[in-house]
């Protein structure tokens, strides 16, 4: 549909048709409010990462739901030894082009369609790295010098301060969790982003891709709740390749009334957000009917409800209290029936590979195809698009979808991969039966067909190429049926203990894909 570039008209509509597809189930299986997708940290060359403006607008708002760009503006504390030539280039960029940011974000602003935001990040050895995100059309570019003093632009903006990879070591810009604002300022803590998870030192997808050193326990998310502390949790990307939500590097879920500033505010402010690391997985959670991100009076007996919609198998949903697992459900272990096929399929659709680095060939890939069903129906479609190679002009697309087809634009390469893996892929939610045909039709980078039958894929993935080897190859993954993607459970718990308790879920896929709550609190009794 596009290569570089498109008339504002036309994208709009665009837009609009790609939000009503790819996002069709806002109103979802799994809650009565609205389910939002979103990356609230986010870098380009308006600061020292790569990437036009133009091009981050134009990424995020064709597959994300809301967007704040944060540029990097300014390191009060930063160490005396160091070559930090780029952060002041890059500083001052984010000066010269605050205007800019401020425009963007209120020109790209369309309510009920794509919700932008006026956003910047500060730096601190001392304090740990924070953005902050403003409510409305306005906002200054401000310069603290302390946290004590950020914190206060913040409240008097009626802003968000929200602390990112905060479980690196104090004094290296880690968070220091005694300066941690008051939750109408911060309500939720950034847990996920290209940096990596801060649930626990041992949680899965350490912090390993920047120089700041590992995970220190008492900064962890989990340290935190234990201190009594309550704040919410969201993930975003961080990335530093201009790439708005990009795929593995962390999203935040908002379960919001309407896409409006005001309402994804209010959502985030009242921690009704989870994080992610990579698959979009809808998670509800629910403790005596109150949302996850609420504080709520003592009440020993307590009715947990948990609803889960995965993109892949999911191995196990585990809800914790006081971060020690108390209920474990496992629906990677749930038999097919031969009822399975009356609910809809998941097929994800991977594509790239490609020359190793070791050849000396590395590349860049365009790819264009197609996917026809026959005798069957195309549901949703998921993109999940990295932000590897950085390409100013090249474009990751769900180009056309409707029932029976659907059209993607994509490139790939192994320079620039994220986390090694040069892929990008995308999940077809399909209802149809043993015969239902998927008719892959490549027109970049050769011109091939390919067809295959469900019930194949039930039973073994399948692989085409481009050609011989070194060339790139698509991987049809093996078809996941809803007993193994979809769980619903509720189960009752009781404490009459003298602590306020937190519980919180984890959801973990078979393919690495987390998802991880905000918690709800159940205050202690009060004598």
């Amino acid at each position: 549909m596009r290569n570089m570039k498109i008339t504002t008209s036309f994208f709009v509509i665009l837009i609009c048709l790609l939000l009503s597809r790819c996002n069709s189930q806002k109103k979802n299986i799994l809650t009565d409010k609205n389910l939002y997708w979103g990356d609230i940290h986010n870098h380009c060359n308006v600061g020292y990462a790569k990437g036009s403006l133009e091009r981050a607008y134009d990424i995020a708002q064709s597959h994300l739901d809301f967007f704040c760009f944060t540029p990097h503006t300014q390191w009060h504390d930063r160490p005396d030894t160091g070559n930090y030539q780029s952060f002041t280039e890059g500083f001052q960029k984010a000066k010269n082009d605050w205007w800019k940011v401020v425009k963007y974000a209120n020109d790209f602003y369309k309510p009920g369609i794509f919700v932008s935001f006026i956003g910047y990040e500060w730096h601190s050895s001392s304090y740990g790295d924070n953005c902050i995100i403003m409510p409305g059309n306005k906002g200054d570019l401000l310069y603290p010098g302390d946290i004590k003093e950020l914190q206060s632009v913040a409240k008097e903006n009626n802003a968000l301060l929200i602390p990112h990879h905060p479980a690196y070591m104090k004094d290296n810009r880690g968070q220091n969790w005694a300066f941690l604002g008051q939750t109408d300022i911060t309500p939720v803590v950034e847990i996920i982003s290209e940096h990596g998870n801060a649930e626990s030192d041992r949680s899965p997808i350490p912090y390993i891709l920047h120089s700041h050193g590992g995970r220190y326990t008492r900064n962890t998310i989990q340290y935190l709740w234990s201190q009594g502390k309550q704040v919410g949790i969201v993930g975003s990307s961080d990335d530093h390749f201009g790439y708005p939500g990009a795929y593995g590097e962390g999203l935040v879920a908002v379960y919001a009334d309407t896409l409006t500033r005001e309402s994804i505010m209010e959502a985030i402010k009242n921690r009704r957000t989870y994080a992610v690391n990579a698959d979009r997985i809808e998670l509800d959670f629910r403790l005596n009917e109150h949302f996850m991100g609420e504080s709520i009076p003592f009440k020993s007996g307590r009715e947990i409800s948990v609803k889960v919609k995965g993109k892949d198998v999911i191995e196990r949903v585990e809800v914790l209290r006081n971060n020690s697992v108390i209920y474990r459900d496992y629906p990677c272990d749930r038999k097919i029936k031969d009822t399975s096929w009356d609910k809809p399929v998941l097929c994800r659709i991977e594509f790239g590979w490609g020359p190793w680095s070791a050849f000396n060939i590395t590349r860049t890939v365009d790819w264009t195809f197609d996917v026809n069903i026959k005798n069957g129906k195309i549901i949703s479609a998921t993109p999940c698009f990295q932000s590897g190679p950085f390409d100013e002009n090249r474009r990751n697309l769900i180009a056309s979808l409707d029932d029976y087809h659907c059209k993607f634009q994509s490139y790939t390469s192994r320079k620039d991969a994220f986390e090694l893996r040069p892929t990008n892929s995308v999940i077809l939610e399909i209802q149809g039966s043993p015969e239902t045909e998927l008719d892959i039709s490549l027109s970049q980078p050769v011109v091939k067909n390919h067809k295959i039958l469900l019930h194949e894929l039930e039973e073994s993935s399948d692989i085409f190429y481009t050609g011989n080897m070194p060339l790139e190859s698509v991987l049809l993954h093996r078809i996941v049926f809803n007993e193994n993607y979809q769980t619903d459970f509720k189960f009752k718990d009781k404490s009459e203990t003298e602590i306020t308790d937190w519980y919180y879920v984890r959801v973990v896929q078979t393919n690495g894909s987390l998802a991880l709550s905000s918690p709800v609190w159940v205050n202690k009794k009060e004598n």
